[in-house]
């Protein structure tokens, strides 16, 4: 069976917005493969590091932060907060109770190990962003960063 019918669209053409859209999730991907392919190392992934991350700094009084706020915190929308938090459980990097106020809310917190783990992976983790950037001068990182 043949298709016969005359395409309109100008998928194809070249524009800059198109190249824009593309180069950045081209880099997105690069970057998180080479960021994941370090954290593994660790047994984590950037989204596992980014929570904990998220406790390390959001929660130095080791209180406990709620999951929405965590997922708030987030670099990337994640649709089951709750889920990747007990795996973090699971691996005893975090603890998770619920409010002793308010019971339908459970409070995460960072474990011993899960800070030291946090701690032990920021160095090189910053060290690869610094390699991923290294082509840029100063000025462009700037404004790259306020793009």
């Amino acid at each position: 069976m043949s298709n016969n019918r005359k395409r309109t669209a100008l998928i194809g053409e070249v524009k800059i917005e198109t190249d824009i859209f593309m180069n950045t999730v081209k880099l997105s991907d690069k970057t998180l493969a080479e960021a994941n392919e370090l954290l593994s190392i660790w047994g984590m992934t950037v989204l596992q590091y980014n929570a904990l991350r998220v406790l390390y700094v959001k929660d130095s009084s080791n209180e406990g932060l709620p999951s929405k706020e965590i997922g708030r915190r987030l670099y990337t929308r994640v649709p089951d907060v709750t889920r990747l938090l007990d795996r973090l459980a699971d691996k005893g990097w975090l603890t998770r109770e619920r409010d002793s106020i308010n019971r339908r809310i459970v409070r995460s917190r960072l474990t011993k190990i899960g800070a030291e783990l946090v701690e032990s992976v920021y160095m090189p983790l910053q060290e690869l962003e610094s390699k991923q950037l290294s082509t840029l001068t100063a000025e462009e990182k700037k404004i790259l960063a306020g793009l």
